[in-house]
């Protein structure tokens, strides 16, 4: 099996963790020593593979589930690019009395055999600004 066709398995366990709540499907993805880093606006950083799928969830809890729903579409990739896999994303979040927020970013995943070695995650420069102005106008309905 390749890098994309791995990925793609990723992305969708990723989704399946996100519905039923189980995360530890996430670990088979990731190679013992795996590294995540995510660039979300908080530069955060995880190392080992318990810690890195701590955190993938951490970022989801603390912000994916504050909306009624996502939806996310891959729109370049995936594709592989320099020894790994690269894609771009837009994922859509909705939440009742507020316009939609539409966040675009990019994913990295860097592979060793069948396991992700290192997975980053970046916005697109041009989504700082539009997620600032929603937060300004919108933010309250994502606060507990």
């Amino acid at each position: 099996m390749g890098m994309i066709e791995r990925f793609n398995e990723y992305t969708v366990a990723l989704e399946r963790a996100y519905q039923d709540d189980d995360w530890s499907q996430l670990a088979p993805y990731f190679a013992e020593g795996a590294t995540y880093r995510s660039y979300y606006g908080a530069d955060l950083e995880a190392t080992g593979r318990e810690a890195v799928v701590k955190q993938v969830r951490a970022d989801v809890e603390s912000f994916d589930r504050k909306f009624d729903s996502r939806r996310v579409e891959y729109f370049d990739g995936p594709r592989e690019e320099r020894g790994g896999v690269f894609t771009m994303w837009k994922v859509t979040y909705s939440k009742t009395g507020a316009p939609d927020l539409v966040l675009t970013g990019t994913e990295t995943a860097a592979y060793e055999g069948a396991e992700i070695t290192l997975l980053e995650g970046h916005y697109l420069p041009e989504t700082f600004g539009e997620f600032s102005n929603w937060l300004t106008r919108h933010g309250s309905f994502i606060h507990d």
